[in-house]
């Protein structure tokens, strides 16, 4: 109903504007304008002709012409014109078609936007004309105002309204009628049921009738008979069930279809602990952030995970779950049960073997081996010849720098995976800028390098954590000098844009392959393994970027040619409502 009343006012006012607009084209074409024709006869046409003079003048209805090449008002016949030529300027040239009219030329007609405008002085249709006259172009500005739509529109939307409640309150009457008919047999098995929930199973319902509520109480008689029956039975069963469960070393926890908690053992709630006080399935898998697959739904919109298998962190524990469906004997889905393994020590096992040996033993290799071959030749001999073992001393010692910066850029990267708290404050990007491309200045002019920084004017403040940032910028500007040969250019821009500032690292050193850019930010991952070990470095820097970028709600992202040079973006969020330094 809602839409139907929409759309219908959304009409009407459609349909007065193609009136007004439709007899103004239709009629103005009978003046015979032309480029021939002088400003005087146009403005005496408009005042007196009868055929168009109705259409434009009148208490709601007015025109104007403006003279284009200096949109200067010639004459209109608005009453709000000769009160206040100026505030009726400024009011006309709200419209989007008046302003669309200034940019055009020739006889055309500008009527693209069909919507009113909304002025202090009451809302408004118009038509806008561009005319050539044999003096220049003028732009004729008709207006209609929309108060005799809003009049119409306001008794259409009363007819809607009482429309609709008339209709809620026939429905209603209906639906009451048609409830009390069918609800009262309904309670009357609602309340016997509710005695049976109670273990009252001698409830039986008097049969009034053989229609589908009939049928109904002679089922429900059938069913509270059976349950007496059965109940012998499922609880005999629950009994051996239950003796299992206690003797398991493993936990086990049960949940209904309801996401209740029909049976946890002791080993459950040992291992949960506190949790099992107000445990349910959503506590439960929010609690090991757990999040159901889409195609685990059967056809009632149950979670099922039966099969799915996780491996989490709770209460300084691994555990491993395995979720299990709970079926009858149509497959139909009762529950879920899950069975809790504890995997600490497996899991820590695992952990050490996995980021040692897959992440530092190849790291720690070369320059192992290197330490280990030179201090050996040293003890075969090489002591007593003095340039070699100064050289050889220099050697270890430049071995011994890159074992340790390895060792260090390992220890950031494990405190950002453990997660690291921020302390964030409000920074101004270009004296971060400033302050790191100084610090590495020197560095740079050690190999005769041109580094320099450009900072725009007017950069809000981020808010953030200067040490981090200041490693990231650090290590991003760090790796332009590294790789840019000697009496090479290297360029920091800073800039905002939208809601974030930019710095932009740019050189003009060797270049990434293409296929590689994308896999800069990866950890231990390098483009020339062998260039990057003798120039120092980890492979880790620029996935510490990455992390700190992330962190802050940012994004490091690089493009590069090879021979050219690499352009690192850095894209950081402004704080909000900061303003420009």
């Amino acid at each position: 109903m809602s839409v139907i009343w929409v759309f219908l006012n959304f009409q009407l006012g459609n349909i007065f504007y193609a009136d007004f607009r439709e007899g103004i084209e239709r009629n103005y074409e009978e003046l015979s304008i032309n480029e021939n024709t002088s400003y005087e006869d146009l403005e005496y046409k408009l005042i007196n002709d009868p055929r168009i003079s109705g259409l434009i003048r009148g208490l709601d209805k007015s025109f104007t012409i403006i003279r284009k090449s200096d949109e200067v008002i010639m004459y209109s016949s608005d009453q709000y014109y000769q009160k206040d030529k100026v505030g009726f300027r400024n009011e006309i040239y709200k419209s989007e078609n008046l302003l669309a009219a200034l940019t055009k030329s020739g006889n055309t007609a500008v009527s693209q936007n069909r919507s009113f405008t909304r002025s202090k002085l009451g809302d408004y249709y118009d038509y806008v004309r561009v005319q050539t006259l044999k003096d220049g172009d003028y732009i004729l500005f008709f207006k209609y105002d929309r108060q005799r739509a809003l009049n119409v529109i306001g008794e259409l939307n009363g007819v809607i309204i009482w429309g609709m409640l008339v209709s809620i309150l026939a429905a209603l009457g209906i639906g009451y009628m048609m409830a009390r008919t069918i609800t009262r047999p309904i309670s009357n098995i609602m309340q016997k049921a509710e005695k049976i929930s109670r273990g009252d199973f001698g409830q039986k319902l008097d049969i009034e009738s053989n229609d589908e509520i009939g049928k109904l109480a002679k089922t429900f008689n059938f069913m509270s008979s059976k349950l007496r029956d059965t109940l012998a039975e499922i609880t005999s069963e629950k009994k051996k069930i239950e003796t299992i469960m206690k003797n398991m070393t493993d936990g086990v926890v049960a949940f209904d279809n309801n996401g209740g908690v029909v049976h946890i053992n002791d080993a459950a709630r040992d291992m949960l602990g506190n949790m099992v006080l107000n445990l349910n399935l959503d506590t439960f898998l929010k609690a090991f952030n757990i999040t159901p697959p889409e195609e685990g739904q059967d056809e009632n919109g149950r979670q099922c995970l039966n099969g799915v298998q996780h491996r989490v962190e709770f209460g300084g524990r691994y555990l491993k779950l395995q979720f299990a469906a709970i079926t009858d004997d149509q497959d139909n889905i009762e529950g879920l049960v899950t069975v809790i393994q504890d995997i600490t020590e497996e899991q820590k096992l695992d952990n050490m073997r996995r980021e040692f040996v897959a992440n530092v033993s190849h790291e720690l290799r070369t320059p192992l081996t290197s330490v280990k071959s030179y201090t050996e030749t040293l003890l075969d001999g090489a002591l007593g010849d003095p340039a070699t073992t100064e050289h050889f001393l220099r050697v270890i010692n430049d071995e011994t720098d890159r074992m340790a910066r390895l060792v260090r850029d390992l220890l950031i990267l494990s405190q950002h995976d453990s997660g690291i708290r921020l302390n964030m404050e409000d920074i101004s990007a270009g004296d971060l800028v400033a302050s790191c491309v100084e610090r590495l200045r020197r560095e740079a002019e050690q190999k005769e390098q041109d580094l320099r920084y450009n900072i725009r004017p007017g950069i809000p403040l981020i808010s953030g954590d200067r040490y981090r940032l200041d490693q990231l910028l650090v290590n991003v500007i760090g790796n332009a000098i590294k790789y840019t040969p000697e009496k090479g250019k290297i360029t920091v821009n800073c800039y905002s844009e939208r809601d974030k500032v930019i710095i932009i690292v740019e050189d003009n050193g060797i270049g990434i392959p293409e296929q590689d850019v994308e896999r800069i930010f990866e950890r231990f991952y390098r483009v020339d393994k062998a260039r990057s070990r003798q120039m120092g470095g980890t492979g880790l820097g620029l996935a510490i970027a990455k992390e700190i970028a992330v962190l802050h709600g940012g994004n490091i992202t690089a493009k590069s040619r090879i021979g050219r040079g690499t352009q690192v973006f850095i894209e950081l969020p402004v704080k909000k409502t900061s303003a420009a330094v």
